[in-house]
């Protein structure tokens, strides 16, 4: 259920968004802002899931695509790029999106095993019900850590 985005009895207030044509969210703790890049450097070598490197205001900000992590199909190759800008655990990452749905407050999280057998079950915290439709709060620490780029993960060892 729903409520106003200020209620102060929400479990979680979430960002919720479209990816691969469904809804997604993600707590807005760790949205840090909606960003559209229109121009990013392709990394040689890169894993696929690595779509580029971009400035954010002096600051290089890796833009992933997470479609294929949740089970998605591919995105066709764009120029510009929509993305959320996601932190958890020490990273910062511009998370392609579709487009952005709402920002609502819930009332209660709903346990992973009610929609189990789903591709990205995994990677949720549960889900949050919105009208009929169950929307996946994807862990954003769990996801950021699958997409960190290769370089992020060799630097922290």
């Amino acid at each position: 259920m729903t409520t106003s985005l200020l209620d102060t009895s929400a479990v979680v207030r979430a960002c919720i968004f479209v990816l691969g044509g469904e809804p997604f969210a993600l707590d807005v703790a760790h949205v840090r802002e909606v960003m559209i890049f229109d121009e990013f450097t392709v990394v040689p070598l890169a894993p696929p899931h690595v779509i580029g490197l971009a400035n954010l205001r002096g600051d290089v900000m890796p833009i992933v695509d997470a479609r294929a992590l949740l089970g998605l199909l591919p995105r066709r190759p764009d120029r510009a790029h929509r993305t959320l800008v996601v932190a958890a655990d020490d990273l910062e990452i511009a998370l392609a999106i579709d487009g952005v749905m709402s920002l609502e407050a819930f009332a209660e999280i709903v346990p992973v095993e009610e929609a189990a057998g789903r591709p990205y079950a995994q990677w949720t915290l549960g889900f949050l019900k919105r009208d009929d439709l169950l929307v996946p709060l994807l862990d954003a620490a769990k996801v950021l850590n699958a997409l960190r780029p290769a370089t992020a993960r060799s630097s922290a060892v």
